[in-house]
């Protein structure tokens, strides 16, 4: 059976582990055909995908890098073809507090978080012109709203991200593309298992109205359904999925 997105082309930064990994599962397990950008090899990725018979893509890109990303987006149309979903999800995260944070640090986070996401959907705009229906969907995170005393880098580039999504719906509307983002809670990855306390996780659970701990699946449905037509009247909306922890 044909899914939601059959006949889609989607691409997926950040798409070898963690919450992109199940993003790009997610989304060609609903059709489309996946090409993702990341630092790391996503063999792991392209399993998942093609285990579902959709086309696979990947190439080793920084986003940050303008002429990396503006070629990538070349190679993915001579690939896959035209573009109609773009998920922009690669991220750094450093964890410290002001006092300690370094300039460099700070610029780093937002190369990646933002002028990536920014650099990113420059490059796939033609396609997603052509596309009559194109998406653009942005990973936020719900520390904007609750931000934690040791992550200024990256809460300051979530909230730049969350601007960014709102003045490129507003541009982009008149081409029919909608532009939205989601902002999940602490999602349980490799890497966050790896950084963060299973106390801290327990803490997060805490202040969340569902109480366990936030999986990668939890963020990628949201993500399949702004990827799909049924979200085709929403646009300029940072969607808390979060367990309900930011209106508390």
């Amino acid at each position: 059976m044909a899914g939601r997105l059959a006949g889609k082309v989607a691409v997926v930064t950040g798409g070898s582990s963690g919450i992109g990994q199940e993003i790009a599962r997610r989304l060609a397990v609903d059709g489309a055909d996946i090409a993702v950008a990341d630092v790391l090899p996503a063999d792991d990725t392209r399993e998942l995908v093609t285990s579902t018979g959709r086309r696979f893509f990947s190439d080793k890109v920084d986003i940050s890098d303008e002429e990396a990303i503006q070629g990538f987006a070349g190679r993915v149309r001579g690939e896959l073809g035209a573009v109609d979903i773009l998920v922009n999800n690669a991220a750094v995260v450093l964890l410290s507090d002001v006092d300690h944070v370094t300039y460099d640090e700070w610029r780093r986070t937002f190369a990646v978080n933002v002028d990536g996401a920014f650099l990113t959907s420059k490059a796939f705009l033609p396609a997603l012109k052509e596309s009559g229906a194109g998406r653009i969907i942005n990973i936020s995170s719900s520390s904007y709203w609750t931000p934690p005393p040791v992550a200024v880098s990256y809460v300051s580039a979530k909230g730049a991200l969350n601007g960014l999504t709102s003045v490129l719906a507003t541009n982009l509307a008149a081409h029919t593309i909608t532009v939205n983002g989601v902002a999940p809670s602490l999602v349980r990855t490799a890497v966050t298992v790896a950084t963060m306390s299973e106390e801290f996780f327990a803490q997060v659970e805490q202040i969340q109205d569902i109480r366990r701990v936030q999986m990668p699946a939890d963020v990628a449905g949201v993500v399949a359904f702004l990827a799909s037509d049924d979200a085709a009247f929403v646009t300029g909306q940072i969607i808390a999925a979060d367990g309900g922890a930011t209106r508390r």
